[in-house]
């Protein structure tokens, strides 16, 4: 059985919001997708569609599509690693001429890395190259860029090179709904707090929007500026439920649900401004303080989306809580019961203890199901294992 075969848990695709207009209801899509830029591969050049541009993704789609990565890894059908390398900080002094207290960085990670996510499952294997360094944003260029190629598995000939930019921020958008699918199950409503306002973030609020949107009653966004937040609610003014940019974060208390998608370099609440039973998803850098990381480990849940992955990248806050102490989050996982996101397949009628912690740091078998979605998509069966060049 191929892995994009197994059974999806039961979801909720609300693709559509009713709008009212002078002609009556009608509806509008909730999240009109994102085309997947085929790089090199057999996208070019098919009839009826621009050179170079694959299946349109929503955020439903590319939803399933995660879904499917963890049951696959959670039954042994999927694996996956990660490397990544790092430039020494004093090169950017060098490179740019400029030191590092006028590069205007000091609230953010500069997160100066390039990586490769390496990943198989039944049929393929592939590789994500990711170049990043928040100095980018000083020069009008993103801070990251992502290039996915795709590989047969038994000839391991390349098939298809995407641009993984938005797939990157759409898979980790993803995480939201699942959390909310395993640790708030038994909410009829809720409240979301969302700390950044860039394509995670976007990502994110589809994601809840397309699967749990009946059941939010609203979603507060802080930014460093208070400016990208407020561009964000007017962007999803017509999502099913209220977007409010937050200025001092005094809202906290009341959320059930906090995400953290930015790259802040330092913790960005109190642990005394959450409420006792929040469920906090972690998708970035220091943003959570040591005290609620402490209240999770000792009374309630903490989860990574893959443990191992998170303790080497050694970048967030749970891994850097560990490692202040002269510890491994690796080796303390067991004390503490840290299980791994892709494991929840297994016991989907499980209540866990609050507060619930979760760390993600966005698995390489994700990025290979969206790209196989897209490849077959554009691929005749009898041609997906000529190489494409």
């Amino acid at each position: 059985m191929s892995s994009l075969d197994i059974p999806l848990p039961a979801a909720i695709h609300t693709d559509t919001v009713e709008l009212q207009s002078v002609a009556g209801t009608i509806f509008a899509p909730m999240d009109a997708g994102f085309p997947a830029p085929i790089v090199i591969g057999p996208g070019d050049g098919v009839a009826g569609r621009p050179q170079n541009v694959g299946e349109k993704l929503t955020q439903a789609v590319v939803g399933d599509l995660v879904r499917n990565a963890l049951q696959a890894l959670c039954k042994g059908e999927a694996y996956g690693s990660k490397v990544a390398l790092q430039p020494d900080h004093s090169e950017l002094t060098r490179l740019t001429g400029q030191l590092d207290e006028r590069l205007g960085l000091e609230e953010q990670r500069l997160n100066w890395k390039l990586s490769a996510l390496v990943s198989f499952n039944e049929v393929y294997g592939a590789v994500k190259i990711v170049g990043s360094n928040a100095y980018n944003r000083t020069l009008g260029l993103p801070r990251s860029r992502s290039t996915i190629l795709l590989f047969d598995k038994l000839t391991m000939l390349p098939v298809i090179v995407l641009d993984g930019t938005e797939i990157s921020a759409a898979r980790t958008g993803a995480y939201a709904s699942i959390v909310a699918d395993h640790f708030l199950p038994d909410y009829q409503t809720f409240r979301v707090f969302l700390f950044g306002a860039g394509k995670v973030a976007e990502r994110a609020i589809l994601d809840l929007a397309v699967r749990h949107g009946e059941r939010i009653e609203r979603i507060y966004v802080k930014t460093r500026s208070g400016e990208s937040a407020a561009k964000l609610a007017a962007q999803f003014a017509h999502l099913p439920f209220k977007i409010v940019a937050s200025a001092e974060a005094a809202e906290l208390k009341t959320c059930n649900l906090v995400i953290t998608a930015s790259n802040a370099a330092k913790p960005l609440f109190d642990a005394d401004q959450l409420s006792h039973d929040v469920v906090v998803l972690h998708l970035g850098g220091l943003e959570t303080p040591d005290r609620f990381i402490r209240r999770a480990l000792e009374a309630g849940t903490v989860f990574c989306d893959d443990t191992e992955a998170v303790c080497h990248r050694g970048s967030q806050s749970l891994a850097h809580y560990f490692k202040s102490r002269g510890q491994s989050l690796l080796e303390e996982a067991p004390k503490f019961q840290i299980g791994n996101l892709w494991t929840l397949p297994r016991t989907p009628e499980v209540r866990y203890r609050k507060p619930v912690l979760i760390t993600c740091v966005g698995l390489p078998v994700l990025d290979l199901f969206v790209a196989q979605r897209v490849f077959e998509a554009v691929a005749p069966v009898t041609d997906r294992r000529k190489s494409a060049w």
